[in-house]
């Protein structure tokens, strides 16, 4: 079967396609287009169509790697397809990623890429991840210790965790190497968490890449949180509950404002109303779902923008979330959202 997504014509035959991960796909060229022209090894490739994308739409020179020798041969003939020349590998990508240097790398796994980021740390200056084993980031604790090495519990607002779960571990992974990370852009859609990102080696930003790691603590009897640092505890709550320690994970930026800016200024329509919401985003790590917050309260749930505007007179930073249009991300604590709630 033959689909035309973007620029590309790709043959499906014998290799994965998701037609729906077609706007991550859209997504991605914006990011690889406002990067501007450079090396990609799409480690994962499948039918090789986002790689395919990055060569006609963002004008990179692109590798394309699977360990699958039928996926190959459908790269091969998707090329060809598209009248492309490239280089492609039949390799354990962990393998392909340790004995040759690329300067950015895509993973975009069937599943955790866990197994994957220490070997892309190795060499690359640029990272692009997808995950989809989402309960492993965000529910369920044992899956999150078995692939992240992080306590995970279902909180109000599980995709926050889930996305700074991710790329705590992306950070963690990297410090062993002594890179830094920056956040480019990161985003939850639907069924997966995507994250681009780039890696610096140096010892002196890796300081500042450990004072962005820590833990979120969480009361599940009145959704209340705190950021907890490296060293810091707190065992209960105000409404006398304990509360449990999630993490460690992302606690700093999740997005470069000033990239966005610059992939929103290429995008249209709802490409660019997603990216707006990314941008507008504040930069906090806690956020609460007003509907649950209600239901403790036995409150009617206000409209968002609402919620977000009294919270700015008051002197916070408040947004709402992308990945939520009833969730509110601020630096207010819960005291002064339920008091907004009741009055």
């Amino acid at each position: 079967m033959l689909v035309i997504e973007g620029k590309a014509k790709i043959l499906v035959e014998n290799a994965f396609y998701n037609p729906r991960m077609r706007f991550c796909r859209d997504l991605d060229m914006l990011v690889f287009s406002t990067i501007g022209k450079h090396e990609i090894l799409d480690a994962l490739s499948a039918t090789g169509v986002r790689g395919i994308r990055a060569i006609l739409e963002a004008g990179c020179e692109v590798k394309f790697n699977d360990a699958d020798p039928k996926a190959v041969e459908t790269i091969k003939k998707n090329l060809r397809l598209n009248e492309i020349e490239a280089e492609v590998f039949c390799s354990d990508a962990s393998l392909l990623m340790r004995v040759k240097k690329f300067e950015h790398i895509d993973l975009d796994p069937f599943g955790s890429p866990g197994n994957f980021i220490e070997s892309a740390c190795v060499h690359a200056k640029l990272l692009s991840v997808t995950a989809t084993d989402l309960e492993a980031l965000c529910c369920k604790s044992s899956a999150g210790i078995r692939k992240y090495s992080a306590f995970v519990t279902k909180t109000d607002v599980p995709h926050e965790i889930g996305l700074r779960v991710l790329i705590g571990f992306i950070a963690r992974t990297a410090l062993r190497f002594d890179k830094a990370i920056y956040p480019l852009v990161a985003w939850v859609k639907e069924h997966y968490y995507r994250v681009h990102l780039r890696l610096k080696r140096s010892n002196s930003e890796t300081t500042k890449t450990i004072e962005k790691l820590g833990y979120i603590a969480f009361c599940r009897s009145c959704f209340a949180k705190k950021i907890l640092k490296f060293g810091e505890c707190v065992e209960f709550c105000r409404c006398g509950k304990k509360m449990q320690i999630i993490g460690p994970l992302w606690i700093g930026e999740l997005k470069d404002s000033e990239f966005v800016g610059k992939m929103i200024s290429k995008a249209e329509g709802k490409h660019r109303e997603f990216l707006l919401k990314i941008r507008e985003e504040v930069e906090y790590p806690l956020a609460y779902s007003l509907p649950k917050i209600c239901s403790v309260l036995s409150r009617s749930v206000p409209p968002t923008m609402e919620v977000v505007e009294k919270l700015r007179s008051r002197g916070f930073i408040a947004s709402p979330a992308h990945y939520c249009g009833y969730c509110v991300k601020t630096d207010a604590d819960l005291e002064n959202i339920v008091d907004i709630i009741s009055t």
